[in-house]
């Protein structure tokens, strides 16, 4: 009895260290995804963990992909990675130009979303999305105005420039500014810019004068 008590005891001593090896494992494996480098900007490394959703988008995730959730949450990450590549590149380009934010248009696109944006509904404050969304307009007007091209429609951006867009993050990639070393975020992100467009604007109709909000 005292024998198989103390073969059970060591059996369950192996299976406990073989269950933490597995845990510490997984954990280390899950790190290191989260830490790996899906691209760099300026000697700015974009990485798994800056771009996941954060725990109440992957919440909402999971309730509608259901069994799709870790597809999803890994479109969304290389979403994010896109937009942070994007967020980079203009943010260097404007200032290379020396694009100062409009402060008159700042106050008029607080003015017209004041009302529908509220803590609940946003993530941020409207005067930093009013910041975001002028410093935006300015920078893809001057990039129009230096590159032309085609311009199409997005619901997140009513007048996108994408043939500029698709001009100056090439020449970043071509001095070696942007490296995107995940292969399914750069197949994805270069494949934006691949015509046919689905929602091409007519050239007569491309207007930067002034933004989409006024």
């Amino acid at each position: 009895m005292r024998m198989t008590s103390t073969i059970l005891s060591s059996l369950a001593t192996a299976l406990f260290l073989l269950y933490s090896n597995l845990v510490y494992a997984a954990q280390a494996n899950e790190q290191i995804t989260d830490q790996n480098v899906l691209a760099t900007v300026l000697n700015v490394d974009i990485t798994m963990a800056d771009v996941m959703p954060n725990e109440d988008e992957r919440r909402n995730i999971k309730q509608q992909a259901k069994d799709s959730y870790a597809d999803m949450v890994d479109y969304v990450a290389r979403v994010n990675a896109s937009n942070r590549i994007y967020d980079l590149v203009l943010k260097d380009y404007a200032k290379q130009k020396g694009i100062s934010l409009n402060q008159t248009l700042v106050s008029k696109f607080t003015e017209k979303f004041e009302n529908q944006v509220t803590s609940e509904s946003a993530t941020k404050p409207i005067g930093e999305i009013a910041a975001k969304q002028v410093m935006q307009y300015q920078t893809e007007k001057a990039m129009f105005e230096e590159f032309g091209g085609r311009v199409i429609f997005r619901q997140s951006n009513p007048q996108m420039p994408i043939d500029a867009y698709n001009t100056l993050l090439t020449r970043y990639r071509d001095e070696g500014k942007l490296t995107i070393l995940d292969e399914e975020l750069r197949d994805a992100f270069w494949d934006v810019f691949a015509p046919p467009f689905q929602y091409e604007i007519a050239p007569e109709n491309i207007d930067f004068t002034q933004p989409w909000w006024l």
